[in-house]
């Protein structure tokens, strides 16, 4: 479902869209499968049940032109020196809640990176519900596996590669650690210590595309139909 704004917003679904990009450039609106990258995004956020507003927060005039023809807002533009490679995402996204009037009448920010176009809508309101059931913070993440018994180090000298175990004598166990992944974070505007993180278990979901290399990767499973993306 599509929802039309009003005059208050629950849910608003930020997507940050700079124009900066070294490893593929103009990324964000690269065409992928005959739709620009930033428009899988927009999509998804407009047909979640759970979001009332999306937004698009870029520097760039044609990002937002077309982020606008996807169904997008895009109120006014971010300041050139919060769109830059050393430029924080937090600067961006408190920027764009800022001139957008504070939390007045929101419940929940929700970031959505145009670089990691493979959710649904579905998925989106599954985590918000989650959120809602009194977390402070909802983030996903990726099971990083770590067996000490292949890790190595390279002598500067001779370049020689020696076991960790063997530099440092422990045997630590192996573990699993997890790191976060830039699918899905939502916050809400009332404090709470609990934040939950959801483990990713669809492939597809780590496709983050930031290389000409990703965006092949991503052509292979749109045309082959390994992901629904539920729109």
């Amino acid at each position: 479902m599509i929802h039309s704004t009003g005059p208050t917003f629950d849910t608003l679904a930020i997507i940050p869209a700079r124009s900066g990009s070294k490893g593929l450039p103009r990324k964000n609106i690269v065409d992928l499968a005959g739709k620009p990258l930033i428009a899988y995004s927009i999509l998804a956020a407009r047909h979640a049940e759970l979001i009332n507003r999306v937004v698009v927060s870029t520097e760039d005039e044609e990002i937002a032109e077309v982020a606008k023809a996807w169904g997008a807002e895009v109120p006014f533009l971010r300041p050139r020196e919060l769109a830059t490679d050393t430029s924080g995402i937090g600067e961006a996204i408190s920027y764009t809640v800022a001139r957008l009037g504070g939390t007045s009448g929101t419940r929940a920010y929700v970031q959505l990176y145009p670089t990691s176009p493979f959710r649904t809508p579905g998925f989106i309101d599954d985590m918000l519900r989650i959120l809602y059931k009194g977390y402070g913070s909802v983030s996903t993440v990726k099971e990083v596996s770590v067996d000490p018994r292949f890790l190595f180090l390279r002598e500067k000298q001779n370049q020689k590669m020696i076991n960790l175990l063997g530099k440092t004598g422990a045997i630590p166990s192996w573990k699993k650690y997890y790191r976060t992944y830039p699918v899905f974070h939502a916050y809400t505007t009332q404090q709470s210590d609990r934040h939950y993180y959801h483990v990713l278990t669809d492939k597809c979901m780590f496709i983050d595309i930031d290389t000409p290399r990703d965006l092949c990767w991503a052509e292979t499973v749109i045309s082959k139909g390994l992901f629904d993306f539920g729109f």
